[in-house]
């Protein structure tokens, strides 16, 4: 019989393994990214899948980049429309 312990990591463990915040971890469970099971109000993951993930999971550093408000104009446009001008 497989201890908990051993079958199961934590959120900082599972964080840890993958080299990211254990906050960023949560948001992974939280969204279905990765698998999970919240028991007494904590993510659990598996050992044996964090380990499969770690293996092809790069982690990518802050906020997904918006486009610009006047991204399809062009540069003179661009200007004109911060000046007020139309």
């Amino acid at each position: 019989m497989h201890n908990l312990a051993e079958m199961y990591v934590t959120t900082p463990e599972a964080a840890r393994m993958l080299g990211i915040h254990p906050v960023a971890m949560a948001q992974l469970a939280r969204k279905g990214t990765v698998a999970a099971e919240k028991i007494a109000n904590r993510w659990l993951f598996s050992r044996c899948l964090i380990e499969e993930v770690a293996k092809t999971y790069t982690p990518k550093r802050g906020r997904p980049k918006k486009k610009s408000r006047y991204s399809r104009c062009s540069r003179d446009e661009g200007s004109n429309l911060r000046q007020g001008i139309h």
